[in-house]
């Protein structure tokens, strides 16, 4: 992918290929008979795993059309499958002649199966609204992987640089515009401050005692609002004192340098009895809107993943919202992996 980002397909030869993989020319030579063979494995790769990504988000979204659309223009975001190498191949294949007959023979069924749930999902979209029926769900669709299309291209040349939060509002956008009656417009973006970080002290990740019990408290009441929980300051109180005290649980604490409090993450300790061994489960992470996307969040984590490293513990788990995208692109962008395995059972006690 390295190579056929920097060279493109016509200057590309198993030579340079071999050099940038820091291998012989003869291992390359072993493992594929041929520079066009090598290329077909590799657009034949990202095609499978493109549409596993796109399976997988379909399966784990709400069954109703709006967070299945949602879901499929977020697999389209995802930063592992759109980074800037990937979009390179894709796109030199379309750009050549001959790479174009590949790619329809490999990508060709793919791209109809998506567009057609797309059309499948617009559809009922359309037919979930009154006085709708002069919308056409194919021209929807069309739309849609229009805009898919554009923001792909906008990654191609951007590159690392690309900012998913403004493509993230565009599309939300889009369907608000489009489908009113299912999606609600986002809030309007505004211009983030500077980064923070640990390393030049303009961020602080402590562990909190009872000292910060009410900073933490203030945090976590408007974390249980996220979750659409109404605002019980007095129980905020309540339970983190409870967690301080009796150490049911362990609390870092964002700070800025004037000691603001940005954010805070909550562990609690447990076990594996499979590997015999400690783990801590993530619980909490929250920061406040007006830190976000400075470093605050991805901070934290680093701070309990060290924690629990020094701990001796085997692993750290965590849940969250199927369509908290924001937060599950933080978690994979650090190397956390999804579980695919398991089913999550819960059984209501109240």
């Amino acid at each position: 992918m390295s190579a056929i980002s920097e060279f493109g397909l016509t200057r590309l030869t198993l030579a340079r290929i071999a050099k940038i993989a820091g291998l012989s020319a003869g291992t390359v030579n072993f493992h594929f008979t041929s520079k066009e063979a090598l290329l077909l494995d590799t657009l034949t790769y990202l095609a499978e795993e493109f549409e596993q990504s796109i399976d997988k988000a379909l399966e784990s979204a709400q069954p109703d059309p709006a967070s299945r659309l949602r879901a499929l223009f977020e697999a389209s975001l995802n930063p592992e499958m759109t980074e800037p190498r990937k979009m390179a191949v894709w796109y030199a294949f379309v750009a050549e002649a001959r790479g174009r007959e590949d790619y329809q023979r490999i990508c060709g069924a793919q791209d109809k199966k998506i567009f057609a749930i797309t059309v499948g999902l617009c559809d009922e979209l359309i037919r979930g609204a009154k006085g709708r029926n002069y919308m056409n769900a194919r021209a929807m669709a069309s739309a849609v992987q229009g805009l898919v299309n554009e923001i792909w291209e906008d990654i191609l040349y951007a590159g690392d640089a690309y900012d998913r939060d403004e493509a993230r509002f565009i599309y939300l956008s889009f369907l608000a515009s489009v489908f009113p009656w299912a999606f609600s417009a986002p809030e309007e973006r505004v211009g983030y401050g500077a980064p923070l970080s640990t390393d030049d002290k303009s961020l602080r990740v402590v562990r909190v005692g009872k000292a910060r019990l009410q900073e933490v408290s203030s945090l976590f009441d408007l974390y249980r609002q996220f979750y659409e929980e109404p605002a019980n300051a007095k129980l905020a109180r309540r339970f983190i004192g409870d967690n301080i005290r009796k150490e049911r649980s362990l609390i870092f604490l964002a700070l800025d340098r004037d000691g603001r409090a940005l954010g805070f993450t909550q562990l609690y300790p447990g076990w594996c009895s499979v590997a015999a061994a400690p783990i801590w489960t993530l619980y909490d992470l929250y920061v406040d809107p007006s830190a976000r996307h400075r470093g605050v969040g991805n901070a934290l984590m680093e701070r309990a993943e060290t924690m629990a490293r020094k701990s001796g513990a085997c692993r750290l788990d965590l849940e969250t919202a199927i369509d908290n995208y924001q937060a599950q692109a933080l978690y994979e962008k650090r190397g956390w992996e999804r579980d695919t395995e398991f089913y999550k059972y819960s059984l209501d006690l109240g």
